[in-house]
């Protein structure tokens, strides 16, 4: 899906649509028309330097944003009306010409085209370059192969598919409890949540009896850790994992963005001490 996306700039293409316009108004406006008795140099006369500049410089544009939103003819086009200004004798009626056929051109070609607008308030779950980790650079750090479903649940969410986005969560959450279980021995290998949840909590509650782990410092404060820890992936399973992964649980956008949450803040915790 990452692969998929063009990100489509509402101003870039106002833009686009404005800078048109404005060779099209110059080729009215620098010919004279209006004027008592009407210049010699009127539609049939050649575009003066200034003109051509201004043309090939917008015209860039132009076709720098029609490739860029997959119109291959209008770029083309655009690519062809700048060839056509390198020729000393192009008149103002050829140019606006041209520029009329290539705005009826784009509205075709942009009749083709559907585009999805993420609000606002929805971006936040939508990574970018400035913000690529949605969990944090720690947690990125710490777990990495967690980073495609983090960004496949955010961009669902972006999107208004809650059910969608929970699925990917819950893979997050899988990644976490692996490397938890891994710190006993425990692998998910080929078993549910339950019965690894249930064998790391035993070996929680027997820390104090090891001598491996009696000898390591503040092992008070990591047996209560990885006790909170268990504790939650089991809250976790029972809430959300099941119902998702047994095709029971159906999540509105407001629920999954809550459990998105939730989910972020559990990580961030886990990749304090945690990490594949």
């Amino acid at each position: 899906m990452w692969d998929l996306v063009i990100f489509c700039s509402g101003v870039m293409l106002f833009r686009a649509g404005l800078a048109l316009e404005s060779l099209k108004c110059d080729c009215f406006m620098k010919t004279g028309i209006g004027q008592v008795p009407l210049p010699a140099v009127w539609f049939k006369g050649p575009v003066d330097e200034h003109t051509i500049a201004k043309s090939l410089e917008y015209l860039a544009a132009i076709r720098e944003e029609c490739v860029r939103l997959g119109m291959p003819v209008s770029a083309e086009t655009v690519a062809e009306i700048e060839a056509v200004l390198a020729l000393s004798d192009t008149s103002y009626q050829r140019l606006q010409v041209l520029l009329d056929n290539l705005k009826e051109l784009i509205q075709k070609e942009l009749k083709t085209k559907v585009f999805l607008h993420v609000t606002p308030d929805r971006m936040r779950f939508w990574p970018t370059e400035a913000e690529p980790s949605l969990f944090g650079e720690q947690v990125r750090q710490a777990f990495p192969s967690a980073t495609f479903d983090i960004h496949e649940s955010g961009m669902c969410l972006a999107l208004a598919r809650g059910t969608a986005s929970v699925f990917h969560l819950m893979r997050v959450l899988e990644i976490g409890l692996a490397a938890l279980g891994a710190v006993f021995d425990v692998s998910l290998a080929h078993t549910n949540w339950a019965p690894a949840i249930e064998e790391i909590e035993k070996q929680i509650r027997d820390m104090h009896k090891e001598s491996t782990w009696k000898a390591l410092p503040g092992c008070k404060e990591q047996q209560e850790f990885y006790s909170q820890a268990a504790s939650h992936f089991g809250i976790l399973k029972d809430a959300w994992r099941n119902y998702t992964a047994h095709v029971r649980g159906v999540y509105t956008e407001e629920r999954a963005a809550l459990i998105f949450d939730n989910v972020r803040v559990f990580m961030q915790s886990l990749a304090t001490r945690l990490h594949e």
